[in-house]
């Protein structure tokens, strides 16, 4: 392809820098900096059996660990063809990259590293969406990122009142309201969205799936007091990044060509305004996530996160940990609403709260509780409580509910948070019908996962056991031996419960209990010792179920 061609094409015009600040925190610039200035006009992912990366590539290397002598060696071969930069994954917290750093510096290509909270697939269509962008000159002026001031400028070259609204509908700006008073852009601006009833008409009209597949100006007439409008898409790369909304002012004429030119032309410039704000946003968003999961843990700074957030430093909080189903591979989509379920469901009852995803659900942080430490813990109940029940009717599964103590700060958070997963691993390994529980409540099951942990730690028997002989026994194809003990000791001396547990009549569990088990297993049920190993042992097989889901 020859100088003149590649210039012609989308975001040839573009520079490293210009891509990295629409692409805001996903990307995190590393070495070499100035070479950001330098052209970028194609996105291209390693491929050892591909072309290799050219004049004006930006190379996507995923696969390649950054702190190895084989990105030493790409970023050197980078330079030599001329490649504006080379993105790896995220490095590690405190490593060694002096040679990534030289090798940077010689070659005179930047080092970029993925966000950590991101991933490959959504960096990608970032980057790719950021090149697909050009500038408008007629818009030049607007600082990337000044949506208002975007709005504003927009409203004069079109003549009539500016919205910019996201996918969602969701109002990021608009310009400032004249004299000529339209209620449902007042209604929108303050509902931060159109009112309910007016995006109920437009979308029985069908005009989202309109807005959508158009690459138009679309023209929607006034409609009582609503004035006429003109509507536009705006997209990068083919994704699209929400619309523009123009409402008729006064008496000037609206639909015109040269308004319909116009805010096509603004289309296209509010494409690198939207990409940028939308990084942005969700940037910011999962480096919020990303501080509540260290806070959690052990190791961030309360301050910091309070700072961020607007929760309280100094009034009591508590933790949440919240699990839906059994885990098991059928709970996977489901549970990946829980995090949107619960925070719509905090959020509907007005609680300051942050909810993150956790390895077995999500866990709420709540804060600015009441000041009285029994009003606080009745407060952190009731929602526990309902969150329960209203996510399990709108996921279809069980959701239990683990309760953290009540702190007293903000930096007490970790210590909640551990008494809130010891209370739900309870409530998960228990049989209790129970939902949700403080630690304490379920204190016997916290206890007896505990040791069944330790001994499934500690590794194999040295000996054959009753309990590895029935499950010989049932892998053979036998009835349910293992299940039948196991209510036996659920119920000791309570045949008949065994049984009911069960769903089977009591003379046939007796007869399997007194001869078949017996006979496959050699336990002797009089025995306190043979019981407490076997009670031990089924434990433990109960808990290696509930990992395998």
């Amino acid at each position: 392809m020859s100088e003149g061609e590649q210039a012609d094409r989308p975001g040839s015009r573009q520079t490293l820098l210009s891509l990295l600040t629409r692409a805001g925190d996903f990307v995190v610039p590393g070495f070499a900096a100035g070479a950001v200035d330098r052209p970028v006009s194609r996105l291209v992912v390693l491929d050892e059996l591909e072309p290799p990366a050219s004049q004006g590539d930006l190379l996507v290397a995923v696969g390649v660990d950054p702190h190895t002598e084989e990105a030493v060696a790409l970023v050197r071969r980078a330079g030599e063809a001329g490649v504006a930069g080379v993105l790896f994954r995220p490095v590690e917290t405190g490593s060694g990259n002096e040679a990534l750093a030289g090798a940077a510096a010689e070659a005179g290509t930047a080092v970029l590293f993925r966000s950590r909270w991101t991933d490959w697939p959504t960096v990608i269509g970032i980057l790719h969406a950021g090149l697909s962008v050009e500038p408008e000159p007629r818009i030049a002026g607007v600082p990337l990122g000044d949506l208002p001031g975007l709005a504003k400028t927009i409203a004069l070259q079109v003549g009539g009142s500016v919205t910019i609204e996201d996918m969602a509908f969701n109002v990021l700006a608009y310009s400032p309201v004249g004299q000529d008073v339209d209620w449902v852009r007042i209604w929108t601006i303050l509902g931060q969205k159109p009112p309910a009833s007016r995006r109920d008409d437009m979308r029985n009209a069908g005009f989202d799936r309109d807005l959508l597949r158009s690459d138009k100006v679309l023209y929607r007439k006034a409609q009582g007091e609503a004035p006429e409008r003109l509507i536009v898409l705006v997209r990068a790369g083919g994704i699209p990044l929400g619309s523009i909304w123009v409402a008729a002012e006064g008496n000037r004429p609206l639909d015109t060509p040269a308004n319909r030119e116009a805010l096509r032309a603004a289309a296209r410039a509010a494409a690198a305004h939207l990409l940028h704000d939308r990084a942005r946003r969700e940037g910011q968003d999962q480096l919020l996530l990303e501080a509540v999961r260290v806070l959690l843990d052990g190791q961030g700074s309360a301050e910091l996160l309070a700072a961020r957030t607007g929760l309280p430093m100094a009034q009591r909080c508590a933790v949440l940990s919240v699990g839906a189903g059994s885990g098991g591979p059928q709970d996977v989509q489901a549970r990946g609403r829980l995090v949107e379920a619960a925070f719509r469901h905090c959020a509907g009852r007005g609680e300051v709260s942050v909810v993150v995803p956790s390895g077995r659900g999500v866990l709420v942080l709540l804060g600015g509780l009441a000041k009285d430490p029994a009003q606080a813990r009745e407060q952190v109940r009731l929602l526990a409580k309902s969150l329960a029940g209203e996510l399990a009717r709108q996921l279809g599964l069980r959701v239990r509910v683990g309760i953290g103590e009540v702190q007293e700060r903000l930096d007490g958070a970790p210590d909640s948070r551990r008494t809130a997963d010891l209370a739900l691993g309870g409530l998960l390994f228990g049989r209790k019908p129970q939902d949700f529980a403080r630690v304490e409540e379920v204190a016997d099951a916290v206890a007896l996962l505990h040791f069944a942990d330790a001994l499934r730690a500690a590794g194999q028997l040295p000996v054959e056991t009753p309990v590895t002989r029935l499950l010989t026994s049932t892998r053979k194809g036998d009835v349910p031996l293992v299940e039948t003990l196991d209510a036996f000791l659920d119920q000791p001396g309570e045949k008949a419960k065994a049984a009911k547990a069960l769903g089977v009549p009591g003379a046939t569990f007796a007869y399997r209990l007194d001869h078949t088990v017996v006979r496959e297993s050699g336990i002797d049920l009089d025995d306190a010792d043979a019981r407490l190993l076997a009670r031990l042992q089924l434990l433990l097989l109960r808990r290696a179920v509930a990992d395998e889901g």
